[in-house]
């Protein structure tokens, strides 16, 4: 069989082994992090907070806006962090990232708690030198004393204590409820929704439409919709938790991320993901707008969804969605097996050709029967949204691709 790759090359596989059966890559792999080895071990009790609770945890900077639900894998490298996070898994297992705005180079004031689920033995060392350890990032927060003048983002690449407060959920039920005719409640699972809706809004100065915008069934279907044609189908089933899950797994630009972020409400947050998902439909280089990838190639490679975080040896972690296909790129060095995100695929850096900026890795499969045979791992800040047809850069202000000031730049093109 020949597989032409996106950029032009070309493979064979299979040839000359008819008789080996196809594997399909078991996407609970990656998802699993087993890159960081098997010296991680849960960390027992976990931390129950409500909306509103202020605390003092450490806090550092991340180069992109994080959602609760999402798995956070960390290598600290730096004595000073690692000793910071394993006083704070002592504690409460708490610590939050926080968000820049949507330049990418100054703190937003808003951040996520992550709470450290798995850690490595180097959490018992005294002092930790380095440590590794799995979070999950739980509550959105909001900084209590930000200055008023701008605060660039390399001044927390350090950890550092910062006093926070957990921002509510709000989780608005059906628009029309207040407004329901009693008298109809028999005839609800019977009769057709759309013509009992209609009866109820009747009595309300609005019309139906007006409540058709924030109602959740509509927008659950409109979302479901579109990630069934990327093979997810087990979406959250409560409001807030797949409006996170929706934000993290679509593929949107720093100001539409942070926008999504900010909002209180889940209904708001899901009906603003709605109107995205028909407006973003290819990826294109951060630095010079050349088209990388489409929507249609987005696909999953991890349990976790289309999205996922991954780090590399020296603790810089990426924002990963990963695509069947891609163009307009370039090989950037020699393939290479150490420290794969995805266990059984060698990578390889790619480069934009046009720019040769650095977009994301290429990975390849090492046994000619695993399915698929290569794909492509696109890191979220170095490719950006654009509508399909727009000549012009995604609404958001292009920053570079290189990493944070405080990240060296060689290791932000260490893949793995």
């Amino acid at each position: 069989m020949l597989i032409v790759a996106s950029d032009g090359e070309e493979e064979r596989n299979g040839e000359g082994n008819g008789e080996s059966e196809e594997e399909q890559f078991d996407i609970s792999l990656a998802a699993s992090h087993s890159y960081m080895g098997n010296s991680l071990v849960a960390v027992s009790g976990r931390s129950v907070l409500e909306a509103g609770w202020v605390g003092r945890v450490p806090v550092a900077a991340h180069h992109g806006t994080v959602f609760p639900g999402e798995t956070v894998p960390m290598l600290l490298t730096h004595p000073h962090d690692a000793a910071i996070i394993t006083r704070a898994i002592k504690h409460n297992k708490l610590f939050g990232l926080l968000c820049p705005d949507e330049t990418g180079s100054l703190v937003s004031g808003y951040g996520v708690l992550c709470e450290v689920f798995e850690a490595g033995v180097g959490a018992d060392d005294e002092p930790p030198r380095t440590l590794s350890f799995k979070a999950r990032a739980t509550h959105r927060f909001r900084c209590l004393h930000m200055p008023k003048h701008s605060v660039p983002i390399h001044m927390y690449s350090r950890m550092r204590a910062v006093d926070v407060r957990v921002l509510p959920e709000v989780r608005l039920g059906e628009p029309l409820r207040h407004a329901r005719l009693a008298s109809l409640d028999t005839l609800r699972r019977s009769t057709s929704d759309g013509r009992l809706r209609c009866m109820d809004a009747a009595v309300t100065p609005w019309p139906l439409f007006v409540y058709d915008i924030f109602d959740y069934r509509r927008m659950r279907r409109i979302i479901e919709d579109y990630f069934r044609t990327m093979s997810l189908e087990n979406l959250p089933e409560e409001a807030v938790s797949l409006s996170f899950w929706t934000a993290s797994n679509l593929a949107l630009s720093a100001r539409d991320r942070l926008a999504l972020f900010v909002v209180d409400d889940a209904l708001l947050r899901l009906h603003m993901e709605v109107r995205l998902i028909t407006r973003k439909s290819v990826l294109c280089c951060a630095s010079c707008a050349t088209v990388v990838a489409r929507r249609e190639d987005i696909f999953a490679m991890s349990s976790e969804g289309v999205h996922a975080n991954y780090s590399n040896p020296g603790g810089y972690m990426h924002d990963i969605v990963t695509v069947s296909r891609a163009s307009n790129t370039a090989p950037g060095g020699a393939p290479s097996s150490e420290f794969s995100w995805f266990p059984g695929y060698s990578w390889t850096v790619a480069l934009c050709s046009s720019c040769t900026s650095h977009v994301g890795w290429r990975f390849d499969a090492r046994r000619r029967t695993l399915r698929p045979q290569h794909f492509y791992g696109l890191c979220r800040n170095f490719v950006r949204p654009r509508c399909d047809g727009d000549s012009s850069p995604a609404s958001s202000p292009t920053p570079s691709a290189s990493p944070p000031a405080a990240e060296p730049e060689d290791e932000s093109l260490r893949d793995s």
